[in-house]
């Protein structure tokens, strides 16, 4: 005979493993710092590529302004600006990507516990029969 509370129970465990547990089980194989630093360091990376898009972008729409700058200040006080921005965008984005990360390796590992508890109940269920 069918247990109605075990069916439930296990559908709701395969509804997880189908949608958010690929995806968690990804991420429940790092530890929360290696995630964490690898994402960031990904983000760090995005940020850099991003970086020198949009300097291209801007050098490119406004070259004559630029090469002027460049002649009539100096140098390296035209680098030393660039490299604050530039220290400033990945400072920003590190923070943010370091945030993003921590909550959802700590929602995962919620999820993660819920359902190693529903695998536990199960067990219960099948030791009781």
């Amino acid at each position: 005979m069918l247990n109605e509370e075990r069916v439930i129970l296990m559908t709701r465990m395969a509804a997880y493993e189908q949608h958010e547990g690929k995806k968690n089980n990804a991420i429940n194989s790092y530890f929360r710092s290696d995630y964490v630093g690898f994402q960031v360091l990904k983000s760090i990376i995005s940020a850099t590529i991003v970086y020198l898009i949009l300097v291209a972008a801007y050098v490119m729409y406004h070259f004559s302004d630029v090469l002027q700058d460049i002649y009539n200040t100096d140098i390296i006080g035209t680098a030393r600006k660039y490299l604050l921005y530039y220290i400033a965008l990945v400072a920003v984005y590190s923070v943010i990507s370091y945030i993003v990360y921590s909550i959802r390796y700590g929602k995962m590992r919620g999820s993660m516990r819920a359902y190693y508890s529903c695998l536990k109940r199960l067990g219960k269920m099948y030791e009781k029969e």
